[in-house]
């Protein structure tokens, strides 16, 4: 069975891209970069217009994990009530989500620091297909990622150069989640520099290490055990 979400109230949350901006900065900020780039932030932050395609697999009791895990963290004890609910849903997306990186390359020859040169990179066409669970308990929607799902388009894409842009893909056989299977860089840089070899290496080496560290990202943040955790209880509205 699929269903439609509010995406448009998403999108356009202000507060929330600015949250998840800040939540990024923030893993970025706790990383060892390679020696290559420095002051890598993120500027930018869209969830985009297209919404994910949501397919609801199957509605349950919500696992007994999560209870423990917010227990952990709670003054109180949560106990499972009549309210609670549990879904396991297929989430398919290959929408318009928008990054906005700058960095510093950093090049180290003919001596270890020689010049640096500033980048802008911009993130796009990402690409997911994944069974997630989305459970509801105590005012707080948890979610949280299980596996990828075998998707034609994404398995598929061998290539790692677009005539407009880097595209990456796992060089790898699948593991049991990347969530991110599919996922397009653009760099920019000064003019001066755009043909020169040890600067593109940079480039190329910068943008394997980002499709990296977003993937590692949701694989410690949002996939199982891990959840990503929406807090309801400060919301005067009652509904979602």
């Amino acid at each position: 069975m699929s269903f439609d979400i509010h995406w448009s109230n998403l999108e356009s949350d202000t507060r929330l891209n600015e949250s998840i901006k800040n939540h990024l900065n923030a893993y970025l900020g706790s990383i060892s970069l390679p020696s290559y780039v420095c002051n890598l932030r993120i500027l930018d932050f869209s969830l985009g217009k297209i919404a994910p395609n949501i397919t609801l697999r199957e509605i349950s009791d919500p696992l007994d994990e999560f209870y423990a895990g917010l227990n952990e963290d709670e003054p109180g004890v949560i106990t499972p009530s009549p309210n609670d609910i549990q879904f396991l849903v297929e989430v398919e997306y290959k929408g318009d989500l928008l990054v906005t990186l700058a960095a510093e390359l950093v090049l180290n020859y003919p001596s270890n620091g020689f010049m640096t040169l500033p980048v802008k990179l911009t993130i796009s066409n990402v690409g997911l297909h994944s069974l997630c669970l989305v459970t509801y308990l105590s005012k707080r929607l948890l979610i949280s990622f299980l596996c990828d799902i075998s998707d034609a388009d994404l398995d598929g894409n061998e290539s790692l150069l677009d005539p407009k842009g880097r595209v990456l893909s796992p060089r790898r056989f699948l593991e049991r989640i990347s969530i991110i299977r599919n996922m397009k860089i653009e760099t920019e840089i000064g003019q001066q520099h755009s043909g020169e070899g040890s600067v593109l290496r940079s480039v190329g080496r910068l943008e394997q290490f980002l499709l990296e560290i977003f993937k590692d990202f949701l694989r410690k943040e949002v996939s199982w055990p891990s959840w990503i955790e929406l807090d309801f209880n400060d919301d005067n509205q009652e509904d979602l």
